[in-house]
């Protein structure tokens, strides 16, 4: 009895797609020495699988293809041939072939691909005889099949073919056609978990009739008891003694009985909540599919995009077998293309490069997947040539984005979040893999949407390393609630680095703003009901302590004060209503644990509201740290001098003020307050023992203690000096950070006393 073929072929091709991606994956492990012999026998047994199907259903060319294939994998296994890298190319453009075959049959019913010459020249490699490349008029372009969800039935897609005489390099996401699908293929072990879970659930009926009879029985001991004490009240020989007694006894009874459903009751709430949350977790993982789906197309891309750069590369995947939501895959995977083309183009520089460079001549290029607190974290690292930062500094003060000024005080963060520009590029070069700056503002954007984050660290002349953070499903998070007067919020976790509960004398003001150290640095803190505009008392005890939120945006560190910060927890993400869709602030809503709905902060669009508030906003809205600064002005004709002395004066939170001369500092010093004037001596217009002189005649100015940083080593200037009035006197010399600030701290004390 014939076999009907249409019935199987479906199943057919999802396997057969399967089995040739795992083929191709294989290829590349085994070339690189990995795991050999176990990635042998795997790939041995796919091969078989395939041509044994094929020849059920009476695909010949597939069949003899793979034939001619598996019978060079055995002389590799036998070790009677080694893998060079004409034979790679051979046998990807069999398995590209392969896939020619199935997608006929997917159309066609039928393999009508032409094979008798790559038969020939895998027979002759199989037999460790002289070969030639087969003569390819149509190349394979990254990949013909594209298995975003194939290992989970969802959808192919093709990739046109192009004569390869007009192909620069491989152009990995062109496609002729997109078949889409909303079907999800799941494993029986995903539908044995849900079945489990559904058990659980069913189980707590059991425990709920218990619970029931359990109260049933008190209540009906309560009757009986209210029955008995009417009773006894109207029998004048029952003694109060005899009655107290059987009273105690009988509430003995109801105590034991309560204490049994108070403890039915929690362990009953303690089991609802772990086998709902089971449930939830089983469902979720419905919509779960393994990063492979996107991430096992990729060693072919990198070897053939590699090879038409001229370099060469060892490329890594980790983590791969993690699951994440199938829209989160969906999303990342142009993001994670684009960050491995501009790696492969502008990061890994060629063998010759390199060797000059002093590294080895085949740069390494891995992904690393892991979870983490509810959050999938991509690594995607080079050790490439980096981020050139001056390159940067240079292009973005040409290109008009900055002042020449502002752009010689940009940070390290600053200069790399350039690359996040739409349209910026430092690329020398414009070609059809990248160069003309466009993708990593798509990337962020990407990212961003997903409720995620990235992060860029490089050093120029080692590589680059990219952090992408996203959640595992887009139907769940988790988040810290924060609280705000009395409205509630949600802070995604993956932007918290962490939380703190700091003393309010711990935070400074540097050009009034307040700022908060943290990891050896200065960082802003921003207070969330002033970026949202939060209406507050009129009357609002001012606490000693505050709760303050670390967040993490791409490069940027700030602190976020909130009123009140609850440990991390797993919520259900809703979509938010048709009116809150214009709401940017806000990425979605939950239900908490009292059923009240609560906003999703998106976490970019709050520090960029946040960085928008004016300095006079700040000032009005934080009079309490007006309250406590104290200002300094730094008198010197110096440039660098003033610069030097101002620099380490903020650091340690003063408001600092800089005059060019005497003249200049009295005029400052008549307009605005000061608690502290350093100054130098010799200066043109207005010298210093003249500043000081004026200063301690102005009856309103005389109080202001004055140090003096002066080259002037000589007792002689010393004297003069004191005794116009200044408090402290420092030789250029001997000058460093710990004697002015010593000086400092005698004269006014600290930024907050």
């Amino acid at each position: 009895m014939a076999i009907d073929r249409e019935k199987y072929i479906g199943k057919y091709i999802d396997e057969g797609l399967e089995n040739i991606a795992r083929i191709e994956g294989l290829v590349f492990d085994i070339n690189d020495g990995i795991s050999v012999e176990d990635d042998l026998a795997t790939l041995l047994r796919a091969l078989h699988t395939l041509k044994g199907v094929s020849r059920m259903l009476e695909f010949k060319r597939i069949e003899e293809l793979t034939h001619a294939l598996e019978s060079v994998f055995v002389s590799v296994k036998e070790q009677r041939i080694g893998i060079s890298e004409n034979a790679v190319k051979l046998v990807l453009a069999t398995l590209d072939l392969l896939k020619s075959g199935i997608s006929l049959v997917q159309h066609t019913k039928d393999d009508a691909i032409e094979i008798l010459e790559y038969v020939k020249k895998l027979n002759a490699l199989a037999e460790n005889e002289e070969f030639t490349l087969p003569e390819i008029n149509k190349l394979y372009i990254g990949e013909l099949f594209r298995m975003d969800e194939r290992d989970t039935g969802n959808s192919v897609h093709f990739l046109e073919f192009q004569d390869a005489k007009n192909v620069k390099q491989p152009k990995h996401t062109q496609r002729a056609r997109e078949v889409q699908s909303d079907s999800i293929r799941l494993s029986i072990d995903k539908i044995d978990e849900i079945i489990k879970s559904i058990a659980s659930l069913q189980s707590l009926e059991i425990a709920t009739r218990n619970i029931v009879r359990d109260s049933t029985i008190l209540n009906d001991l309560i009757k009986e008891y209210s029955k008995i004490i009417k009773a006894d009240k109207n029998h004048s020989d029952y003694s109060i003694a005899d009655f107290r007694n059987s009273l105690i006894a009988d509430f003995r009874k109801l105590e034991n009985q309560s204490d049994n459903i108070g403890s039915s009751l929690k362990n009953y709430s303690i089991d609802v909540g772990n086998y709902m949350r089971q449930a939830y977790d089983s469902v979720i993982s419905l919509r779960t599919i393994p990063l492979s789906t996107v991430l096992d197309t990729y060693p072919r891309y990198v070897y053939e995009l590699a090879l038409e750069l001229g370099k060469k590369v060892k490329f890594t995947i980790e983590g791969k077998e993690n699951e994440i939501d199938k829209n989160v895959i969906e999303s990342l995977s142009d993001a994670f293309m684009h960050m491995v083309r501009n790696a492969l183009d502008h990061g890994i520089e060629t063998p010759e490069e390199r060797i000059a460079a002093g590294k080895s001549e085949t740069g390494n290029l891995s992904i690393t997947c892991f979870r983490e607190s509810g959050n999938i974290k991509i690594i995607i690292s080079d050790d490439g040539r980096g981020i050139d930062l001056e390159k940067i500094r240079q292009k973005a003060l040409r290109d008009g984005y900055v002042t020449e000024a502002a752009a010689m005080s940009l940070s390290k963060e600053d200069l790399t979040n350039f690359i996040f520009q739409s349209g910026f590029s430092v690329s020398n070069k414009l070609s059809n893999v990248s160069g003309r700056g466009v993708g990593m503002d798509v990337v962020r954007e990407k990212i961003e949407s997903l409720k995620g984050s990235i992060i860029v660290d490089s050093v120029y002349g080692e590589g680059t390393t990219f952090t992408i953070t996203a959640p595992l499903s887009i139907a769940a998070l988790m988040g810290f609630p924060i609280s705000c007067s009395d409205m509630k919020f949600i802070i995604p976790a993956n932007f918290v680095d962490t939380i703190l509960l700091i003393n309010r004398d711990d935070i400074i003001t540097v050009i009034d703003r307040p700022e908060i150290k943290y990891n050896e640095r200065i960082i802003k803190l921003y207070y969330i009901g002033q970026i949202l505009r939060i209406k507050t008392d009129s009357v609002q005890t001012v606490k000693d302590v505050i709760f303050v939120v670390i967040i993490r945006v791409y490069d940027d560190i700030v602190a976020l004060a909130v009123d009140n910060v609850s440990s991390m927890r797993s919520v259900i993400l809703k979509t938010m209503p048709a009116f809150m869709n214009n709401m940017s602030v806000f990425s979605g809503i939950v239900l908490n644990e009292d059923y009240e709905m609560v906003n999703v902060l998106h976490i970019p669009t709050v520090i960029k509201m946040a960085k928008r508030i004016k300095t006079i906003e700040m000032k009005k809205r934080n009079v309490e740290f007006e309250k406590l600064r104290k200002s300094i002005l730094v008198v010197d004709d110096s440039l660098p001098t003033r610069e030097i002395v101002k620099d380490i004066l903020h650091a340690e939170g003063y408001l600092v003020d800089t005059a060019m001369n005497g003249a200049d500092a009295l005029k400052a010093a008549k307009n605005k307050h000061y608690d502290l004037i350093c100054t130098d001596i010799n200066m043109p217009v207005m010298d210093g023992f003249m500043l000081i002189e004026n200063l301690k005649k102005n009856e309103e100015l005389s109080y202001i203690p004055v140090i003096v940083i002066s080259s002037k080593a000589s007792e002689e200037d010393q004297k003069r000096a004191a005794m116009l009035g200044a408090s402290r006197y420092i030789i250029k010399n001997s000058f460093n950070n710990h004697n002015l600030l010593e000086a400092v701290m005698d004269l006014i004390g600290g930024t907050n006393e």
